[in-house]
């Protein structure tokens, strides 16, 4: 693969796995505690649930640029120089900040912040395991690759698309693609660390490694307008929006892109050193981002509601009383044509090999060909049907109903036809402190994974378009958080090597090339 993308220049496209475990486990169906009524949802989201988690309206007013919440209007970045928090509700607020700021529109038409020179794009990995940064300049178009990857081996270990190897399709056929992206301070940060001005024993926290890094930076000529959300690294998922309905495409984030093309046949795709133009539609983000008090960073991911369906879940609602909403099985969903099938779900038909996409493999239904495969979010908001998610909610449903609290809040506060509307927040986790993450997921029930380091909030997080097969099914599993791919477990440890997949190996290129951001001057 690395000689393959060596080869086609063009691509400047890369897909890490941001979150959830690198080895998936069984699906496992868990009952939900209490013995509430079933509830069938008529609306996207509850709308009785407990507002356990909501963002007022003067603060939710100041993070507009204008001071006033307007339709597709910009936010800013949230400070994650000056974050602070109370409860996990806090989190989950600078989390919706953070991707109603990347999301907005620029000054320049049809561009949005994540489009825009604050941003730059990582390339796939080539030669002695480097990738580049590519800056976003003006006219500029983004180029994507497929959710592919070449096998894991350990938790350190990544390259293009999910953990575990697989390639996803939607129901109409239409590979999935990444692009991640790193913003101007990461990039900076970096540059600085590898010319020997910082120390870079963890990603920035405070104000005064900041202005180190906006001092370095300025002595190139080199402005951080956003300086303020500190070091981010972002991956989006995308289909190309010819798959989605003309009624539909107004409720998505669409960009034009490059996309690779294949020689196809019914069991293995090849591709080609050759690219297309074309529109793609926005499913996912993981935003992950520094800030004050956590260099392990704050891991959160957001999806479209139109994804894929979701197994049952349950709430609490304004009454206080447990709700059990019933698993989607109907519907239009981009990535489930069978959604009454709650059973034959997340199984992967197709794998990355040597620079070609193969549906024989030895897991994959028999007589599979390339081709999509139903699609299901087994814990919707981020955290298993029972047992204790983190140390502030002793229950799933109190979890999930912060959650769906703060996404009500902020859907119910964007005025007109907002398309960031479409988006949930499906949740975040960090841990205890900013303390190195050990790899596994917080358990009142196992007094090995309580202690310092383990991953809390939503602390069972997957993203339906990035880990797609490795959501660990409804139960909870230890090494079901992201920080079971994006940590040292052995020596656990907060250096930018161990949190970030792509870390070291722009450091090598950086190393081999000379400066980062001589380009962007």
């Amino acid at each position: 693969m690395k000689k393959t993308v060596t080869q086609l220049s063009w691509i400047i496209l890369l897909g890490i796995s941001l979150c959830v475990s690198c080895k998936p486990k069984e699906d496992q169906e868990t009952p939900i505690e209490g013995e509430e009524e079933l509830v069938v949802m008529t609306s996207p989201l509850p709308q009785d649930v407990l507002p356990s988690c909501v963002v007022d309206s003067t603060s939710f007013n100041s993070w507009f640029e204008s001071g006033k919440a307007t339709e597709n209007g910009m936010v800013n970045a949230a400070n994650s120089v000056t974050f602070t928090h109370q409860n996990n509700c806090d989190f989950y607020k600078w989390s919706q900040q953070m991707f109603l700021w990347i999301t907005s529109p620029t000054k320049v038409s049809g561009k949005r912040v994540f489009e825009s020179p604050v941003f730059y794009t990582v390339s796939t990995s080539f030669d002695r395991n480097e990738r580049k940064l590519i800056p976003h300049t003006p006219g500029m178009i983004l180029s994507a690759m497929p959710t592919i990857e070449k096998s894991v081996n350990n938790h350190n270990d990544s390259e293009e698309g999910q953990a575990t190897g697989d390639a996803l399709m939607s129901k109409d056929s239409a590979m999935v693609y990444y692009i991640t992206m790193v913003n101007d301070v990461y990039a900076e940060f970096l540059s600085a660390v590898s010319e020997g001005k910082m120390g870079g024993k963890q990603f920035p926290t405070t104000q005064a490694e900041l202005d180190s890094i906006v001092n370095y930076a300025t002595t190139k000529g080199i402005k951080l307008p956003d300086a303020n959300a500190l070091a981010m690294e972002i991956k989006t998922s995308w289909v190309e929006a010819s798959t989605i309905s003309e009624t539909e495409l107004a409720n998505y984030v669409v960009i034009d892109a490059y996309i690779p093309t294949y020689e196809k046949t019914p069991t293995k795709w090849t591709i080609l050193n050759k690219s297309v133009k074309t529109k793609l539609a926005l499913l996912g983000v993981h935003i992950v981002g520094s800030a004050a008090g956590h260099p392990e960073m704050i891991w959160s991911t957001f999806e479209h509601q139109n994804n894929a369906p979701s197994l049952s879940y349950s709430y609490i609602d304004k009454n206080n009383q447990v709700q059990k909403v019933a698993a989607d099985t109907s519907g239009n969903w981009v990535l489930n044509s069978n959604p009454k099938d709650t059973v034959n779900i997340n199984i992967s038909h197709m794998k990355f090999n040597a620079d070609s996409i193969y549906a024989n493999f030895k897991t994959a239904p028999v007589n599979n060909t390339i081709s999509p495969s139903n699609t299901t979010k087994t814990k919707p908001w981020g955290v298993a049907n029972v047992g204790v998610p983190n140390p502030e909610n002793a229950t799933a449903a109190a979890s999930n109903s912060q959650v769906i609290s703060i996404n009500n809040s902020v859907f119910n506060q964007l005025p007109g036809n907002d398309v960031r509307k479409n988006y949930y927040l499906i949740g975040s986790t960090w841990t205890d402190s900013g303390l190195p993450p050990t790899g596994v997921s917080y358990s009142a029930t196992n007094p090995n994974n309580t202690g310092s380091g383990v991953a809390i909030g939503t602390s069972q997080l997957a993203n339906s378009t990035m880990e797609t097969y490795a959501q660990n099914g409804t139960a909870y599993a230890s090494g079901g958080s992201c920080f079971a791919c994006h940590s040292n477990y052995k020596t656990p440890t907060n250096n930018p090597n161990s949190i970030s997949h792509v870390y070291s190996d722009i450091l090598a290129w950086k190393k081999q090339s000379g400066t980062i951001t001589s380009e962007k001057k």
